[in-house]
């Protein structure tokens, strides 16, 4: 009986993984075709206080900014799809009531991570992008500086802290809202005010660990991942004092 159950399970799980890639093919295949405005979407954020020139010295680079766009926006839009296919896979083996915490869950923290994307990309990425391009000195001196972006740089550091960000706050919300209904108020209490800490240590340690060495990028995670779980430790907090 075990053969013939993973016999089926595999054969349900290829064709699932066939309709991932079929569905990851059609996103490339649409992006081939509107690849000016996709590349108006990313550059949105340093042309909308600037109007700046984007410096390309590789012909191959702009083939790579190609290529990175294509696969980035394909992954992203896949992703639900992706999930979808996860929860109809794991269905057939869940409780209704687990179907049902799997669902929420992974859609408030996509709709989350979703905001905080939208955040990013419309006001956070602007304002640094403007704050930076303020070091031009363009006078009589006998030093002029002038601030002009590669393409391929700017791309790749814009996915990079965009999707980052909205990564690590689709898994932190994730998380968060899965022992706030697992797990008691006061054990969320007791881990949030004893352990938050040991928590933020060890997500700056990653971060560190998977991020360049930048030092703008250092700061800003470091203060990201306190105020967030301040932000948490805070609402917990308030909701223990309503239950009492």
């Amino acid at each position: 009986m075990y053969p013939r159950l993973i016999y089926f399970y595999s054969l349900e799980l290829g064709f699932r993984l066939f309709y991932i890639f079929i569905s990851f093919c059609l996103c490339l295949i649409v992006n081939s075709f509107n690849i000016y405005n996709i590349l108006f979407f990313e550059t949105y954020p340093f042309l909308k206080f600037a109007s700046k020139k984007f410096i390309v010295t590789n012909v191959m680079d702009l083939f790579d900014v190609i290529c990175l766009l294509f696969f980035s926006k394909s992954v992203f839009f896949c992703f639900p799809f992706v999930m979808f296919q996860l929860y109809k896979f794991n269905s057939s083996s869940w409780y209704i009531y687990q179907c049902g915490f799997f669902k929420n869950s992974i859609k408030l923290a996509f709709l989350f991570s979703l905001a905080i994307l939208m955040f990013i990309h419309t006001g956070l990425l602007p304002s640094i992008l403007q704050f930076l391009t303020k070091w031009e000195i363009n006078t009589d001196s006998i030093i002029n500086i002038f601030v002009e972006f590669r393409l391929i740089s700017y791309v790749k550091w814009v996915l990079t802290f965009r999707y980052f960000i909205s990564s690590l706050s689709f898994l932190i919300f994730l998380i968060f809202f899965q022992l706030w209904f697992l797990l008691s108020i006061e054990r969320v209490y007791f881990l949030t005010k004893y352990y938050r800490k040991i928590f933020i240590f060890s997500v700056l340690f990653i971060l560190f660990l998977v991020t360049p060495p930048d030092g703008f990028l250092l700061i800003f995670f470091t203060i990201f991942a306190f105020v967030k779980f301040e932000i948490v430790f805070l609402f917990v907090c308030y909701k223990l004092s309503n239950i009492n």
